[in-house]
């Protein structure tokens, strides 16, 4: 009752909030509860304000701290809805949306404007969800009415109950026949039938004990929200793991840079030396490094995507707080660099895979477009003579030591700076020439590798369900003994042309015709010797045909999986096994809520979620 009485009054003030704020009531500013808002309000975002709903930024920017949902340390950086025709997704545009529960760190009025952008003197929020219907609200509903699990031995419990029932009417009917003329002590020899086959005390009994097992666990920071799973969690077969914040710390760390070179007298490119020093590179790349992302200062505080800030920390630049546009970036002291002046940001869109910027230099007035993105959009996005020979090939060996590719390409904008405000995206940035990879890498935390091990010595299964690419995956389970380092690992991803399925060896890039005799040969353990690996297209492709269940507990590493995917992995693999997924809280919070067991590596409310 304690425990029970306590997880209640948590979740309480984790639901309730009740703020005055200013909102547009028939043409006027009226001051309003947050309990009245409807969607379809606009509001006024201010610094420091806590979100009571989830609605769309429709002027200005906003610095959100959104750790109370995703689980993310670092403040999210938000743009207002661009004022053009393009369609409302609410995936493709989540950096322009604010969510109930999260905190307002910094807001920046946008009062001029090229035409992108809604102006104002205040930021403006439009109101689109309330209630249970915003992201806070499905969070708390899913805890009110978990998902329910069903076991064998829940399902068995009836014909159990059903046997012990004609038991106790048995010793009924001897009680009769042998008490005949007593009806006292028949009453209680039935009464003592009864209790001693379908005793009350027992559920009492393993109340308790679930009870003081999340006590001991809460004495070692461990919450859980569900004691009836803490006796389930240790029967556990399956265990999947999220790789990022994981199995490997959470922020990406500066690898290194490889340079595209263009060579006239042979009409093409090739790629230079890789290298970790990325002064020593060209300017080009510098200043493409340094101008396109999204990051901002906030209190000497770089804000904005991890991998943004990482990048902007390895340029060395720094950002000054009193921009000509968008941003004003400066270069590192005794830099022969110019001043960068942002006049156009696109920001990353994950349909586009890319993001792009259009930057003024200072002193010669040109306009610079850069645009970054994985290196398969790079490659679609540039002129075709100034992409390497033996490109892919080098992109996926820096994926398969386990790095994060970035790709950049670069041209010149003849335009004004006043054509340049009626200009759209896709005029932009085509025609542009590649110029080099941006590597970055996700470490190994040091206690993963044992606790791997420590889950297979408990036959344990450990299987990776992650959103990065699939090389990437492969290099981190290999590393952490996920598997084993004489074993191969066969990918099975879609081929783009055909829409067909392919199986590849990662080792050796030859094609695998028929996966079934690799799967038969198995080691002097009994175990097979070949590991598959697949992306999430593959993942919906098999699942669609029927065919990834025979090969589901052949599968280590499920790679470029949505959220979405990652519950249907989890689902597949609980019809199996009893299964857990560990993740950080954040994008794998349904997984971690579908399993029978979730373990989020997080304080985060999100976090709670998991049982």
């Amino acid at each position: 009752m304690v425990v029970k009485k306590l997880s209640e009054e948590r979740l309480k003030r984790m639901a309730e909030q009740s703020d005055q704020l200013m909102a547009l009531r028939d043409g006027s500013w009226v001051e309003v509860s947050s309990r009245d808002l409807v969607p379809g309000d606009v509001i006024r975002v201010t610094t420091g304000m806590q979100m009571s709903c989830d609605g769309i930024l429709i002027s200005g920017n906003a610095v959100m701290n959104e750790s109370s949902l995703t689980g993310e340390a670092l403040p999210i950086r938000k743009f207002p809805l661009r004022n053009d025709d393009s369609g409302f997704s609410k995936e493709a545009n989540k950096n322009n949306q604010l969510f109930a529960g999260t905190i307002v760190s910094q807001v920046q009025p946008v009062t001029s404007s090229n035409g992108d952008y809604l102006t104002d003197d205040h930021v403006l929020c439009l109101v689109n969800h309330t209630g249970t219907a915003s992201d806070k609200g499905k969070l708390v509903r899913k805890i009110l009415f978990p998902q329910p699990i069903s076991f064998v031995f829940d399902e068995q419990l009836k014909v159990v109950f059903t046997i012990l029932g004609i038991y106790v009417l048995f010793c009924l009917a001897m009680a009769i026949y042998f008490y005949q003329g007593s009806p006292t002590a028949t009453y209680l020899y039935f009464q003592f039938c009864a209790f001693q086959a379908l005793s009350p005390i027992l559920p009492a009994g393993i109340l308790a004990g679930q009870s003081m097992a999340v006590f001991r666990l809460k004495r070692r920071q461990i919450y859980c929200v569900d004691p009836r799973r803490v006796m389930i969690a240790a029967k556990c077969r399956i265990m999947n793991f999220d790789k990022t914040g994981t199995l490997t710390n959470e922020g990406l760390e500066f690898y290194g840079v490889q340079r595209s070179r263009f060579v006239e007298e042979q009409n093409a490119a090739e790629f230079e030396q890789f290298t970790g020093d990325l002064g020593s590179c060209d300017e080009l790349l510098q200043i493409g490094v340094a101008s396109c992302h999204a990051v901002t200062d906030l209190g000497d505080q770089l804000i904005g995507n991890p991998v943004d800030i990482e990048q902007f920390k390895a340029s060395k630049w720094t950002l000054d707080k009193e921009p000509k546009f968008l941003d004003k970036i400066v270069p590192p002291h005794g830099s022969a660099l110019s001043v960068l002046h942002v006049a156009r940001r696109f920001e990353f869109v994950h349909a586009r895979a890319s993001m792009s910027v259009v930057v003024q230099d200072e002193s010669t007035g040109k306009l610079h477009v850069f645009v970054k993105g994985s290196f398969e959009r790079i490659k679609a996005l540039s002129n075709a003579r100034t992409i390497p020979a033996g490109y892919d090939a080098a992109c996926n060996q820096l994926a398969r030591e386990g790095g994060y590719v970035l790709a950049f390409a670069h041209k010149i904008l003849d335009a004004t700076l006043d054509q340049l405000r009626t200009m759209e995206q896709d005029d932009i940035e085509v025609g542009c020439d590649f110029i080099g990879l941006l590597v970055f890498k996700n470490m190994l935390k040091p206690d993963t590798a044992q606790a791997i091990s420590e889950l297979k010595g408990g036959s344990i299964r450990t299987v990776m369900v992650t959103g990065d690419t699939a090389l990437t995956g492969i290099f981190i389970a290999r590393q952490c003994g996920m598997v084993p380092p004489e074993n191969t690992v066969v990918l099975g991803d879609i081929d783009k042309k055909t829409g067909r399925l392919i199986w590849t060896n990662v080792d050796s890039d030859e094609p695998v015709a028929d996966i079934e005799p690799l799967l038969d040969t198995r080691g002097p353990d009994g175990f097979p010797l070949t590991e598959l690996a697949v992306t999430g297209a593959a993942f919906n492709y098999l699942d669609e045909a029927g065919q990834m269940a025979p090969l589901l507990l052949n599968t280590r590493v499920f790679a470029r999986m949505k959220p979405q995917d990652k519950v249907r992995c989890a689902q597949m693999t609980m019809e199996r096994g009893i299964t857990g997924m560990c993740g950080d809280g954040g994008n794998d919070t349904a997984a971690l809520r579908a399993a029978h067991v979730g373990i989020a590596l997080s304080d985060a409310e999100a976090a709670i979620v998991s049982p």
